[in-house]
């Protein structure tokens, strides 16, 4: 989900593990060409945005590197920040189920919807609107239509509302069979 937190717990969890970190969002950016999320959500639509995310995901997982905005971002081992949407779209799905099996692991992060108005209320930064409802309905919409792809395809999930050092000592503290 937007706000919870899977930039900023990213970031540390790749300083952690000594690793790189890399934002899907920023990926799909750079494979449009574009600099803004919002801006390519009301030019070009959410399916443009959507089309990107997969075709830059797709990219990731096939490529031993990539560059984005803020430099380079190596395949592996490396710590990917996948977007809200992306494991809701029906073309990521099977990129992420098949990265899976190669050995990445994918950490579920959330939040009540209440934790995630706050944040997202004080910074909507680059997100665009998906539906014309207020900020909290919105939320608990999308909350409702993508639990189930989220909940599929994590191997874990850690309670992203309190410290981002916090969240990402517990994702540092996950084992995986």
């Amino acid at each position: 989900m937007r706000g919870v937190g899977k930039t900023t717990v990213g970031e540390l969890v790749a300083k952690h593990f000594n690793s790189s970190f890399c934002d899907l969002d920023a990926l799909a950016l750079s494979f449009l060409g574009a600099s803004s999320v919002r801006n390519v959500f009301h030019t070009q639509g959410e399916h443009i945005w959507r089309d990107a995310e997969s075709a830059a995901l797709g990219k990731f997982f096939k490529s031993d590197a990539l560059l984005q905005p803020q430099g380079s971002c190596t395949r592996s081992p490396s710590i990917l920040a996948i977007g809200g949407g992306a494991p809701a779209n029906p073309s990521c799905i099977p990129l992420i189920q098949d990265a899976r099996k190669t050995g990445w692991r994918v950490v579920l992060l959330t939040s009540p919807i209440d934790v995630l108005v706050k944040r997202l209320s004080k910074d909507l930064g680059d997100r665009a609107a998906l539906t014309k409802h207020p900020l909290a309905e919105e939320l608990a919409q999308l909350s409702r239509d993508r639990s189930v792809f989220y909940s599929t395809l994590a191997d874990a999930e850690v309670d992203g509302s309190s410290d981002p050092a916090i969240v990402c000592a517990a994702i540092a503290a996950l084992t995986f069979s």
